[in-house]
């Protein structure tokens, strides 16, 4: 059984503060930090205000590459983006190499770890905005599988703001 997370955003602001609710509309997590900032810099936090990851990205690079570490400071992540006409990524997470599938552009894409799904994003389409839907199958991980799926749905669409 996968958990589930949904983050709503209003279609007129972008807040660079976000809550991430539980499948009845509960906070659970949120997510602070500077979108258009040249840092990017962000961090997941849990309902009492505890920072579980923080991100940033690497600033002199051509493409986006982005560090994620954990709550003692040890790099557990990084997103580095490829050079594509279409998003294009290497995934390091907890050593592992993984991969991307799905349509970047349409807010619906799966992290796969050897074939496997162990995070996916699907946009759903209500009337007062978007709201997305967030599956975390990895039971260990789920908090920093959350913060790498939300840091991609935020590098693909950067350039849209």
């Amino acid at each position: 059984m996968n958990m589930k997370f949904y983050i709503k955003q209003k279609v007129v602001t972008l807040k660079d503060k976000f809550k991430i609710t539980d499948e009845a509309q509960n906070p659970i997590y949120e997510v602070k930090g500077k979108f258009m900032s040249i840092t990017n810099k962000l961090e997941l936090l849990d309902i009492n205000g505890n920072v579980l990851y923080r991100s940033n990205r690497k600033v002199l690079a051509l493409l986006a590459k982005y560090f994620i570490y954990n709550k003692s400071g040890e790099e557990v992540a990084t997103i580095k983006r490829k050079f594509s006409l279409r998003p294009k990524f290497d995934l390091s997470i907890l050593g592992k190499e993984m991969e991307l599938e799905g349509s970047l552009f349409a807010h619906s894409f799966n992290i796969i770890d050897h074939g496997q799904s162990v995070a996916s994003i699907h946009k759903k389409i209500i009337s007062w905005g978007d709201a997305y839907e967030i599956d975390i199958d990895d039971k260990e991980n789920i908090e920093l599988f959350l913060f790498v799926i939300i840091i991609l749905d935020q590098v693909i669409h950067e350039k849209k703001r």
